[in-house]
Parts: structure tokens; sequence; C-alpha cells
């Protein structure tokens, strides 16, 4: 903790509000609420705290907060800080994770469609979610072939294909004022699980096409009658009333929070949402944000039922909805089923999680003794790139028991090989990596895996015999096509079998260092290539460059700019003059 944290920590208000912890680069990483902020922002820096929390805590570097009238301001301000900022910490639920609804709209001539946009426009009425995505379009559709609402987005200047399918009543060219009542009516019955009229409906079309002998068209209509008749008949739970509700269970386990919630609508269970999610500091603090969130983006049902612990009448008024703890009968059951399952979800992750690093270890067994060496439970791999010499570079990966280990991957610009010499490249790169490991005195890799052949190996072991060092070296050759062929040891080509976990095994770790190196080699050659079109320009520095690299990308977009644009990032009029009056000359 430094000396600006203690300092703000002695002078922090007991009121509500939010607080925004940042990391040495000013960066907002975790953003949070509290009543009281002396209490809660305080607590992040005394006493322990689950891994997550810490690893949060190491990287605070300074906080600001902002004190609110209430807590119920602090919810809003909450949410809409967490949208601005995006920071790593926070739970950061995404338009494309939730369910898709019909809506049917309030416009003078409505539309029914399908969105996902369940809280950002004022439609009439929604209805769903629907889990089966397919489903809800195939509901949409059919109820839009039943019923002549307006298909087009925007009303044309004369009718379309829908008004001659009597499929739509055509407002283009109708100036009358089209009564809809009965339409909206019907549509809105079989949306809530009234499905006579509609099944009626279907039957008459079905029965038209069969003694019009149009037998396909009558299969089809047939099959929508089944499809609805399946679809009510295989709803088990039914509390016998119209109310929408959402069941919300909860289970902790090793300071991970699993939600499951249970959707009922008009006294049905429709479908489900579930989420595994780390806790920051507060369980309640971590229930509340997620929840918070996740009805940001999907429609507020009228009842909400939950534990008594997460009763927070605040986060219920926002939401304009009644938190509900059931104290008897089917409510109960039902609250019982989301927490089960809000269990069962978390155990399947853990077991999940378990059976993989198992199947893992026993993949690099199983390498161990292909290879005839000890279990490689640490794997480096090398692969290098240039374009033809130019912008020359290489990359490390590192997998932990069978598993790649992101923060040990290296990356290297060649120093000391002038053109494409692959040979020379990995053995600078080798010798850089063991060299720098034993001055430092910390553990080598048990294998290490050149992305290449006989020569990628052969440049290895000849560094590592200089270094003293004694690891196994073995290649990923590829064929043609670029994919793992065979595995290249002791001056032995040996062949693994593609359907194995070995095969699989060697195979990511050679596209995992192939796409590294690649990635890399892109980033410094278009750096290269940005800088070098800028040389020469008086007052334009490394700095400088960087500085329009960031902002503009690209040469082109530099030369679009105005030279307001340019000196609006920090460069002087004159060198952005100089810079437009270059660029251009070219």
């Amino acid at each position: 903790m430094n000396e600006e944290i203690k300092l703000k920590l002695e002078i922090l208000p007991d009121q509500p509000g939010c607080y925004l912890m940042k990391d040495i680069n000013g960066t907002i990483i975790y953003v949070g609420k509290a009543k009281n902020l002396k209490n809660r922002v305080r607590s992040y820096f005394h006493g322990v705290h689950n891994a997550k929390t810490t690893k949060l805590v190491s990287e605070i570097d300074n906080f600001d907060y902002i004190i609110c009238a209430s807590n119920k301001e602090s919810f809003v301000l909450e949410i809409n800080l967490i949208k601005q900022y995006d920071p790593k910490y926070n739970i950061m639920l995404k338009d494309d994770k939730t369910y898709p609804y019909i809506a049917l709209t309030n416009e003078k001539n409505p539309r029914l469609i399908v969105t996902r946009e369940a809280r950002k426009r004022n439609f009439a009425r929604y209805f769903g979610p629907y889990p089966n995505v397919k489903a809800a379009r195939l509901t949409c559709n059919l109820l839009n072939e039943l019923f002549p609402l307006r298909k087009c987005r925007i009303i044309p200047k004369k009718e379309c294909l829908y008004y001659h399918l009597k499929q739509c009543l055509a407002p283009c060219i109708n100036k009358d004022e089209i009564d809809y009542s009965n339409y909206k009516k019907k549509i809105i019955d079989f949306l809530n699980g009234k499905t006579t009229d509609v099944i009626k409906l279907l039957e008459e079309k079905m029965n038209e096409a069969s003694l019009k002998l149009e037998f396909e068209k009558a299969m089809y209509y047939r099959d929508q009658i089944n499809s609805i008749n399946s679809t009510v008949d295989k709803q088990k739970i039914d509390l016998n009333n119209n109310i929408n509700a959402d069941y919300i269970g909860t289970y902790i386990k090793d300071d991970n929070l699993a939600i499951h919630i249970l959707m009922m609508r008009n006294g049905v269970i429709i479908g489900n949402y579930s989420s595994i999610i780390p806790i920051i500091n507060d369980v309640i603090e971590t229930f509340n944000s997620f929840i918070s969130q996740y009805y940001e983006l999907n429609v507020v049902p009228k009842e909400i039922f939950l534990e008594e612990k997460y009763n927070d009448l605040d986060l219920a008024t926002i939401l304009n909805t009644k938190f509900i703890n059931p104290q008897k009968g089917q409510k109960v059951e039902v609250l019982d089923m989301a927490l089960e399952n809000a269990k069962k979800d978390l155990e399947t992750r853990f077991l999940m999680k378990q059976n993989k690093a198992l199947r893992d270890i026993s993949t690099i067994e199983e390498l161990g003794k292909i290879l005839n060496i000890n279990t490689p439970y640490t794997i480096e791999s090398f692969d290098n790139s240039n374009l033809f010499g130019e912008y020359p570079i290489s990359a490390l990966v590192v997998y932990k028991n069978g598993r790649p280990a992101p923060s040990l991957f290296r990356k290297y610009h060649v120093k000391t090989v002038k053109g494409a010499n692959d040979y020379e490249t990995m053995k600078e790169v080798v010798y850089r990596r063991y060299l720098r490991l034993s001055m430092e005195d910390k553990s080598m890799a048990d294998l290490i895996l050149m992305d290449g052949g006989a020569i990628q190996v052969h440049a290895c072991l000849e560094v590592l015999k200089s270094l003293n060092l004694n690891i196994p070296v073995a290649g990923i050759q590829k064929d043609e096509h670029h994919k793992a062929n065979v595995l290249y040891y002791n001056d032995q080509e040996i062949q693994i079998s593609k359907n194995s976990q070995v095969y699989l095994l060697l195979a990511n770790i050679s596209q995992k260092v192939h796409d590294f190196a690649i990635s890399f080699f892109r980033s410094v050659k278009a750096k290269g290539l940005f800088s070098s079109r800028l040389d020469g320009i008086s007052g334009l520095g490394k700095a400088r460059k960087e500085k329009l690299l960031k902002e503009f990308i690209t040469i082109d977009a530099i030369k679009k700019a105005s030279v307001d644009d340019i000196v609006n990032i920090g460069i002087p009029k004159d060198v952005a003059i100089e810079i437009l009056k270059k660029l251009n000359e070219e």
C-alpha cells in the first residue's frame, strides 16, 4: 500500500457511493459500490482475501470515489461506470449472451420481430425469452404468415410481395386507418400460451390446401400444428397463474459464485440462464453487480424469487419489480430447483476442470514415454518469422502440465543475424533464453519443441551443448498444409497417431507458437513500415511516431487527417505540416 492510498483511506467518507480502483498506468481495473465507502474501500487493504481479490489488490496503485445521495443512486452509477470503463476485474455481460425475445412494436402499423435488445427499445409488448433462437424465429415467422401485420421496417411507396401473398394490409397504399386490434389480441394470446385460435386457423389452412391437392402445403401446416402441440405438452411445471417471474438460485464454492435463473412465463418454466463468476471481496456485491447488468439486457419480470440474503430493496426499486423470499408451497420447490441447478453447474465446472487436468497430465506422461524421457511438465517451443530477412523476430510459448501458460510467453527481436537465416536465428534466441535462465538460476524446460525439423533441432542442441545444458529437444515437422506431421527426435522421425491426445497436444503447441510469432511479426512489420515512411522529418522522433501509430494506425489515415487533427495528439504544428507535406508529395 503506497502513501497516497494510506492518506486517502484516512479521509474516506462514511457515505454511499462508487469507488474506482486504478493500476499503475491510471487504468480503471475495478468499479464497486458501497453503502459506506469508508468501510468497504478500507476492507480491500486489510485482512485476508481470496485469490482473485488478492490479485486485484496487488495491482491497485490508486483509487477514486464518487459520493452518491443514496444506495439506490450508487447502484445506477455503478452500472454506468462499468459500461463506460469495462474494468478487467468486473463482470461484463454482453448483448450476445442474452436470449432473444419476440417483440410486438407499438407503432401505428405494428410489426412482430425477434430482438435481443430487450431493454433498449420502447416496444409495446415483449414475449420470452426464448432459449432456442431457432424456435423464436420460427414462431415469429409463423405468426407473421398467419396475421397481416406490417413486415417492412420502413414503409415503402408501393405495395410489396407480402401484400400480394395476403400477409400484409399494405399501409403503404391504404390511406385509411387500419384496425389491428383483433390480430394483436390473437398474437398476444398465442404467445401467452393460448394456442387454440392459432391451431384452429392452421387446421383451416391445412384442410383448404388438402382440398386443392396442395399436399406439401397441407403437410407444412400439419407439422406446424404438431410442433405447437408438442411444445405445449412438454411443459411439466405449471403454477396455474399468469405471473411472469424469475427464480434465482446460487451456490458458492472456492471463491466462485454460480447463479442459475429459471425463467417462468405465465406460470410455466420456459428456459434458464446460468453463469459462474469469481467473487471479488464480497458475495452480495458480486451478486448485485451481476443481477443489475443481467436485467439491463433482459426484460424484468413482475416477480423475482431469491434467497433472503440477497433481498435488496434498493435494487428491487431500481428494477421496478418485487424481490420475494418464498416460504412454502410450489414456489419454494421451484427456487430449490434453481438452487440445485446452481450447485450442479459449479460442481460440473470443477469436475470438468479436474478431468481435463488429469487428461493433460496423462498426455504429457505418454509423450515422455514415446521419447523415453521423464514426464515433460514444462514444455517450451520456439518459432521464427521474417520478411526476406527484414523485421526478423522469434517467439517462445510455454506449456505447464500440458496447458499453455500465456504469462510465460516471450517475444524476441533478433539482434545479431542479418538476412533470412533460420539456423543462426534459432541459435541466437535459444542462447539468449537459456543463458538468462542459467544466470538467474531459474528452472529449465523438461522438453524443448522446435517448430520445425532437423535444422531447428540441431541449432538448439548446438547452443545447449555450449551452455553445458542437457535438455531433450524434439522438432514438430509439418506437411505441405502446415499441419503437424511427425515428431523428429534423436535423428529419427517418430510417427504419432493423429487420433491420439499426444498428437493433438503437439498440433496445439505448433499452432500456438506459429500464431504467436506471426502476430508479433505483423506488429513489428507494421511499425517498421509506418516508421520508414516518416523517416527524415525534423522533430519527429520515436515517441511521436508511436503517438501517430496509436492514433491513426495507417499512413492513409494520416494523409486524410488535418493539421489540427495531428496537433491534437500532442505534435507541434510545424511538424504536423511537414508530415502532411511529405506524405502528400509521395
